[in-house]
């Protein structure tokens, strides 16, 4: 790991809490040059469960899948993390081991925050900590995989669930348009979501004949965020893209 005292311009959560918080500068510089940058190969782990919780993850490039092993080694991915994306405060907060894996689906820099000097921040700054708690209300955590895999959710809506859950809002501009990469194959999808190729190659076709979703290779074309919402199981908990485990 090596010093990084910038992030790119990517929409990062963790620098919206703080600015929404007024946190000073001079205390800005203390997390800031705290902070390290890795750089994670495709495959490789970030944090895997059951190990301690020793700080705060922020995704600066590349995606990452999070997964979680239940007692017979049965893995369940439940969400994908992008860019701007933070990881690992669950664990953090709720002092405790990591209840899930983060693996890199693509080559990333993961920036790394130590837990010392967020606990901190969240003790002296209140309208901080009132920031995280928010999130964690927010946060579903492995109760998403219900979203992707359940079986009683047809094909095409576990698929319009994750495109939701990859929306991030350095993607989509506020005219309801968006534009996703997807950071995985088919077969990858298919996977994640427990269904046959064939099955997801007949909801991508049926997405795009009705003008909610145009696959094109990996990039995905949203016309209508309000119409891809709307595709979702209306008696399915909202779903909430903004935050992370």
């Amino acid at each position: 790991m090596v010093p990084h005292r910038k992030c790119a311009g990517i929409g990062c959560k963790l620098r919206e809490h703080i600015r929404c918080s007024d946190v000073p500068a001079a205390d800005v510089t203390r997390l800031e040059n705290t902070m390290v940058v890795r750089a994670v190969a495709r495959d490789e782990k970030i944090f895997s469960q059951g190990t301690e919780a020793t700080g705060l993850y922020c995704l600066r490039s590349g995606h990452t899948l999070l997964w979680h092993a239940d007692a017979f080694n049965h893995k369940t991915a439940f969400r994908v993390i992008g860019p701007g994306e933070m990881m690992g405060y669950r664990s953090l907060f709720g002092e405790d081991a990591h209840t899930a894996t983060a693996q890199a689906l693509t080559a990333c820099d993961v920036c790394y925050y130590p837990k010392k000097i967020v606990l901190q921040l969240v003790d002296e700054f209140p309208g901080f900590a009132r920031r995280f708690f928010r999130t964690l209300a927010r946060d579903r955590g492995p109760r998403d995989a219900l979203l992707l895999r359940g079986q009683h959710i047809p094909v095409r809506t576990r698929l319009v669930n994750l495109l939701l859950l990859m929306n991030t809002n350095e993607m989509c501009p506020e005219d309801n348009t968006c534009v996703l990469k997807l950071p995985m194959l088919r077969r990858d999808i298919a996977a994640l979501l427990a269904a046959r190729p064939e099955s997801i190659a007949r909801a991508i076709k049926e997405l795009g004949k009705d003008g909610i979703a145009i696959f094109n290779g990996r990039t995905v074309n949203i016309p209508s965020l309000d119409a891809l919402n709307a595709e979702t199981n209306r008696e399915q908990l909202p779903l909430d893209n903004s935050v992370t485990v």
